[in-house]
């Protein structure tokens, strides 16, 4: 049988390490403002004016290809399940993510602080294709969602107009 050695088990209880309180709280204070910081970088944030009418129309540019990309895909994916190629649920997270980018893009470019009068113009034009694509893309995600896919190529319709307006829009503004 062995013996617990009463001494030894005092000595170990001596030896057990000091926590340093101060040490733990700047440890969770540099936690909370890396999060912070993560969180602060997830959210939108005004982009401010663009110096040039160029700079300004190379951004609506930008803008422009970045919406008719995902307004097209939105198009060719409901067409697809029209023709039960993909299944609804993910038919409707495509254009549900569409609409939310476009409306994205939308709200980014819009915070941009146009340089000029001929810079107002651009922007006037683009939000307007913005926001009709996001309608569109709207009408088509509500179908989508309520499981109306037989009918979905027929709403995307307006979708592959709205895509070649912004083409359109990219062109003669490149």
């Amino acid at each position: 049988m062995s013996r617990v050695d009463g001494a030894a088990v005092e000595e170990r209880l001596h030896d057990v390490p000091r926590r340093h309180p101060a040490r733990a709280i700047a440890i969770g204070v540099i936690g909370f403002l890396l999060l912070g910081l993560l969180a602060w970088r997830m959210v939108p944030h005004p982009v401010g004016p663009a110096r040039t009418s160029a700079k300004y129309l190379g951004k609506a540019v930008t803008t422009a290809r970045a919406a008719q990309s995902d307004v097209a895909t939105a198009g060719l994916v409901s067409d697809a399940a029209s023709r039960n190629h993909t299944f609804g649920p993910y038919t409707a997270l495509v254009v549900s993510d569409a609409e939310a980018a476009v409306s994205g893009l939308q709200g980014t470019f819009d915070s941009i602080q146009p340089p000029d009068a001929a810079s107002d113009e651009v922007r006037t034009e683009l939000d307007g294709l913005l926001s009709d694509a996001t309608d569109h893309l709207s009408e088509v995600r509500i179908a989508a969602r309520r499981g109306t896919i037989d009918e979905l190529a027929r709403i995307a319709r307006p979708l592959s107009a709205d895509a070649r307006r912004l083409e359109r829009f990219v062109e003669r503004n490149s």
